[in-house]
């Protein structure tokens, strides 16, 4: 019956693992706690990150972090283990412009996955919680990055070919740059970075030669301009990587170095392209095993929110202050210092105990 009724209410992977402990009252009165003690912490992780840990069949080991995300990037978690070893509930909130998370989860994983996915539509923090089955003690890792959500326009380029950004003084300092200019030769080729239909094309104005390809998913406009040719007509469908027109200088870009002019519209206004256009690598995962505890090795062991000397220092522990580590990204571990508190302090600091 739960089989049956899970099919048709598509419970999250949370939902799921809260099910072995929900009749036990004493025990989910701990997992609550544990969950939004976690979920309220200071921790802040930068993209892209891998980050080790080790659940843990005694208690539960929930990891949190803050994360910065911007309008045109597709944010993704992917785990080294599969969920019939170890279910992971990974769940993601917004952060409202007065620091208050959420209560109710904007994106969760279902049980049948240890991943996610989520287009960014508003620039802003959020935050990541991850709820390890407490049934296993197993090592796993968790890879969370950023991907664009359209293809790059230029082809054959990549970030490399950007020279100039979003905001950046034009006229004088009359105006702002509304977009982003990626240099190529004359001539090459710029494509459709999403599939849509050709709602404008021209030669008029600042842009010179230019085309208006209109996204059907969003309803956002992509704008290219300076172009040498046009390749396409008003009112033509395309698909992603068809050519719409090629590389060059026209309009008042005529004594500059060819280069494509790349913007987007929405019915807000001009945003910016780069998160939606801008190519990143996420980091390879490693054979990472992790102690349960660890303490401090030297007389001045600074705890930091983030993992990195530019986050700020919550506090210098004590040598040989006993901690618990709940997971280690890069060469920072993620201790657990007392009920409350958790940060970031590099592994030149901490001994890790058997």
């Amino acid at each position: 019956m739960q089989n049956v009724s899970d099919v048709i209410t598509k419970p999250s992977a949370r939902a799921v693992l809260e099910r072995d402990f929900k009749s036990n009252d004493s025990l989910f009165r701990r997992y609550e706690l544990e969950y939004q003690n976690a979920k309220a912490n200071q921790l802040q992780l930068d993209l892209p990150s891998v980050v080790y840990s080790k659940s843990d069949s005694l208690d539960f080991k929930i990891l949190a972090y803050t994360v910065d995300l911007q309008r045109g990037e597709r944010f993704k978690i992917a785990s080294n283990i599969p969920n019939d070893s170890l279910q992971l509930a990974i769940d993601l909130f917004s952060i409202t412009n007065d620091s208050i998370i959420e209560t109710k989860a904007i994106e969760s994983n279902s049980p049948e996955l240890n991943r996610l996915e989520f287009e960014v539509t508003k620039t802003g923090s959020y935050k990541i919680v991850i709820l390890p089955n407490r049934r296993h003690s197993t090592d796993f890792g968790l890879n969370l990055f950023t991907e664009p959500t359209l293809v790059f326009p230029v082809s054959g380029k990549d970030n490399k070919a950007i020279q100039s950004f979003w905001g950046a003084t034009r006229g004088g300092g009359s105006r702002l740059h509304q977009g982003i200019d990626i240099f190529a030769k004359r001539g090459t080729p710029v494509v459709a970075a999403t599939n849509g239909f050709i709602s404008n094309t021209g030669n008029r104005g600042l842009g010179g030669k230019q085309v208006w390809l209109r996204d059907g998913i969003f309803g956002q406009s992509l704008y290219y301009a300076h172009l040498d040719s046009i390749a396409v007509s008003g009112g033509k469908r395309v698909k992603v990587g068809d050519t719409l027109g090629f590389v060059g200088n026209t309009g008042n870009a005529k004594t500059t170095s060819p280069h494509l002019h790349f913007g987007i519209y929405t019915s807000g206004g001009a945003v910016d392209p780069l998160p939606f256009v801008k190519l990143n690598n996420p980091i390879d995962f490693e054979n990472v095993l992790l102690s349960k505890t660890g303490e401090t090795r030297l007389l001045k062991n600074e705890l930091r929110i983030g993992a990195s000397v530019k986050h700020t220092k919550l506090q210098d522990l004590k040598p040989k202050s006993q901690v618990e580590i709940l997971g280690k990204t890069n060469r920072w571990f993620h201790l657990q210092v007392n009920d409350s508190l958790q940060g970031f302090m590099h592994e030149s600091l901490v001994k890790e105990v058997e």
